[in-house]
């Protein structure tokens, strides 16, 4: 079973048993899709179903069926948030989730190796990888640059030598 970090739980919130949690999707309608979480507890996977979901300032409130306090919910602090991946929603055509994306080789057109995908940055124009070999590489995800993803051969082809470093 592969499980994908959706988010993180921030604190907890009044006394019976409600989390503050930062979903990481920015489509916020989106977490309530979702019957079940995972969350790693020492060696092993706890499953948690959401009794109650609510979004206010910019923060999601879960509760969950059988934490009925602060002492329940409390080891929860700082702890991703994961779902089954089967559970995520299907993507179109030349769409991909961050961690299918991290860890993956970036080359430019030469076939040099530039460094390998960090993490994604988030920006309001557009996505942008972070790309770590002997330098930080940034570069925009728009077609001006890549050239083209390759999830099942582990690749980013990439346009330009003058990327952002």
């Amino acid at each position: 079973m592969k499980c994908v970090s959706i988010g993180r739980v921030i604190s907890t919130h009044g006394l019976k048993g409600e989390v503050k949690f930062w979903y990481y999707n920015e489509e916020r309608e989106g977490l309530n899709r979702y019957n079940n979480f995972l969350v790693r507890q020492r060696d092993e996977w706890i499953e948690l179903k959401p009794e109650r979901i609510r979004f206010q300032k910019d923060i999601f409130y879960i509760k969950f069926f059988g934490y009925d306090g602060l002492e329940k919910v409390t080891p929860f602090i700082n702890k991703e948030l994961f779902v089954k991946e089967e559970d995520l929603p299907g993507l179109g055509p030349d769409e991909y989730y961050d961690y299918q994306l991290i860890g993956l080789d970036v080359v430019n057109k030469s076939g040099e190796l530039l460094g390998k995908v960090d993490y994604i940055m988030h920006t309001k124009a557009n996505d942008v990888i972070v790309v770590k070999g002997d330098r930080e590489i940034l570069i925009p995800m728009i077609d001006t640059f890549v050239i083209s993803i390759d999830i099942e051969r582990s690749i980013i082809n990439v346009k330009g030598d003058d990327l952002l470093a």
